[in-house]
C-alpha cells in the first residue's frame, strides 16, 4: 500500500478553524451533498473536511477506515491536550525521516534500549 503523499498543499481544503484566542467560526453550511443529507451542522462538515475532503476517490481512500478508527481511539484514550502533543511529534517524525533519514521507530526503539539499561537516567515528569 502507498503512503498518502500531498503533493500540492494548495489542492487541499483546509477549514479555517480561527486564532485559538477567539471563538471558532465555522463556514455557515455544509459545503457537501453528504452534509447537506446527513444535515451536519457547520462544526461537524469542517471536522470531516479536515479527514475526507480530496482523500475519497483516490489512493488515500484505503487509509480512511485506519484514520477514522485512529481519531477514535485518540479521543477515547487521550485529554486534547495529549492528542496535540501526539499530533506535533507526528510531524516531527515526518521531518526527522526528511532531514536526517531517520526513522521514528528505530529511534524509539533505541531511547527504550538505552532507558532499559540507564534507569538512572528517566526523567522525572
Amino acid at each position: 500500500m502507498r503512503k498518502p503523499i500531498i503533493d500540492d498543499e494548495e489542492e487541499m481544503y483546509i477549514p479555517d478553524i480561527g486564532d485559538a484566542n477567539e471563538d471558532i467560526e465555522y463556514h455557515e453550511n455544509p459545503r457537501s451533498n453528504i452534509g447537506i443529507a446527513l444535515d451536519w451542522s457547520p462544526l461537524e462538515q469542517q471536522m470531516f473536511d479536515l479527514i475526507f475532503l480530496n482523500r475519497v476517490g483516490t489512493y488515500e481512500r484505503e487509509t480512511l477506515g485506519e484514520m477514522a478508527r485512529t481519531v477514535s481511539k485518540l479521543i477515547d484514550t487521550f485529554k486534547p491536550h495529549e492528542i496535540m502533543r501526539i499530533a506535533s511529534v507526528a510531524m516531527l517524525a515526518f521531518q526527522l525521516k526528511a532531514n536526517e533519514d531517520k526513522d521514528f521507530d528505530d529511534e524509539l526503539k533505541k531511547y527504550f534500549d538505552y532507558v532499559k539499561n540507564h534507569p538512572e537516567d528517566i526523567e522525572e515528569i
